[in-house]
């Protein structure tokens, strides 16, 4: 009976909600979900909320990348104009990152309802969907390993605390957190399975493509280099990068879409016309404290860099729309670093060169002799797997970070290479960025409902 009341809810929750952008659905009442269509409207908000750029739960919107950016050292928070709309630093965010945990887990809900009664069904319809939901929840699960769990080691991968798996819809069930690899394990094997489906419907957001890219970034968190390198390639070889005025329109393109602009993967925001608070968040928000001089400075070819004039302007404030998206550059980056991880240089300096030679006119190829030294003065330390940073691998993570600025990825950059510790100061006080605030806390609220759940490390 507790079931059926649920299902009730559910349903009717996803009626309220339901776009006829995705399927055209009729009011059925107070009635079990029954069809495929039925259960399907319980996926329909979150797919509106990509394509309308208000989910957080997803890929997120403009407000999580401005706050990952603000948390990174990308931005020099001493000399913020204002902090209105913007976190000092990332432990004025955490009385409200306890409720991610509980937040995320209500998608997670409603992909296991589809999946407990759709999928193993044979129509068409059957398969797309339950493709979606498998995408769904392993896109979840992948943002809480990278939020609430520390970083991947593979010494350490079975004693590193994970996401409780919950596989099927059980509101009674309180599962323990087990641990990494094992979460894991649980999101290559969603992606595995949505990709088996073989989803290409653009309509409905998350086709083979956007799985395949989960899973390259999954592979990529996950330090499994040589299934990062052959998933990362074979989207690369699909979306090929592009340069000059093309690039430009894509890093800069503004809703709506009629389609994902330049080499776009997934993007969300496609929607509509830019809603005031977009604005707000781009002309403002985004400008009110200019990018750290360490930033500016990786930037030696000045001019000759599309990016340079493209990302800030003379005042060093930002001019780089906020973009929620994943683009075939960054699968160019995780080639080039998977393969210096495998301690493969050539194929890590070829993809290294062939990113940067679509961004830098009259480009020179970087050479084993002609990498610039490591910078000693450099937040960033040591790799992924903690070895002491060489010329190869510093030039592939300053690549990336230049490349994908102000699109949510330094942040987690400096979490997955060491945690390195630093500060800022506002208006004369001292904020300091620790090792533990790099993972978010759990709820307590979540932690007394659920006795077996653990809190993290120095939050307890």
């Amino acid at each position: 009976m507790k079931r059926y009341i649920v299902y009730v809810l559910l349903v009717l929750s996803g009626f309220c909600v339901s776009c006829d952008e995705y399927l055209k659905t009729k009011t059925y009442g107070e009635i079990l979900p029954e069809t495929t269509e039925d259960y399907a409207s319980l996926l329909h908000t979150h797919l509106y909320n990509i394509e309308a750029g208000t989910s957080e739960k997803i890929l997120g919107n403009f407000n999580d990348v401005l706050r990952w950016e603000c948390f990174s050292d990308n931005l020099n928070a001493s000399l913020s104009t204002s902090v209105k709309n913007t976190p000092i630093y990332v432990g004025s965010y955490i009385s409200s990152a306890i409720y991610r945990f509980n937040n995320l887990f209500q998608v997670v809900k409603d992909a296991n309802v589809v999946l407990d009664n759709v999928k193993g069904k044979d129509s068409e319809l059957d398969k797309k969907i339950t493709a979606i939901a498998y995408t769904l929840r392993a896109v979840v699960y992948y943002n809480m390993m990278r939020e609430l769990c520390e970083p991947y080691e593979k010494q350490r991968a079975t004693e590193i605390m994970g996401v409780p798996i919950v596989d099927h819809f059980d509101m009674e069930a309180k599962p323990g957190r087990g641990n990494i690899q094992e979460t894991v394990d649980f999101i290559v094997e969603d992606l595995k399975k949505a990709i088996s489906l073989n989803q290409v419907d653009e309509k409905y957001i998350f086709t083979v493509d956007v799985a395949k890219a989960y899973l390259a970034k999954t592979y990529f968190w996950a330090q499994d280099w040589k299934n990062a390198v052959s998933t990362a390639k074979e989207l690369l070889d699909k979306y090929p990068l592009i340069e000059g005025e093309e690039y430009k329109a894509m890093i800069q393109s503004t809703p709506p879409l009629a389609t994902k602009p330049g080499n776009v993967i997934l993007c969300s925001y496609n929607r509509g016309s830019l809603s005031t608070a977009f604005q707000a968040r781009y002309s403002t928000d985004s400008r009110r404290r200019p990018v750290s001089l360490k930033f500016a400075e990786l930037f030696t070819e000045k001019e000759k860099d599309i990016r340079y004039k493209l990302f800030f302007d003379k005042t060093f404030l930002n001019t780089k729309r906020l973009n929620m998206q994943i683009r075939s550059a960054e699968m160019c980056l995780i080639l080039a670093e998977s393969y210096a991880h495998l301690q493969d240089e050539d194929n890590a300096l070829l993809y290294l060169n062939n990113l940067r030679a679509k961004r830098i006119t009259d480009y020179v190829p970087l050479t084993r002799s002609s990498l610039p030294a490591v910078d000693d003065s450099a937040l960033v330390t040591v790799d992924a797997e903690g070895e002491a940073l060489t010329p190869l691998m510093s030039s592939i993570l300053n690549e990336r970070r230049k490349e994908l600025y102000m699109e949510g990825d330094r942040w987690f950059e400096l979490k997955r290479n060491g945690r390195p510790e630093f500060w800022v100061g506002y208006n004369g006080i001292k904020y300091t960025t620790w090792k533990y605030l790099y993972t978010f806390p759990l709820w307590q609220q979540d932690l007394r409902v659920n006795p077996n759940l653990v809190q993290n490390e120095g939050y307890e």
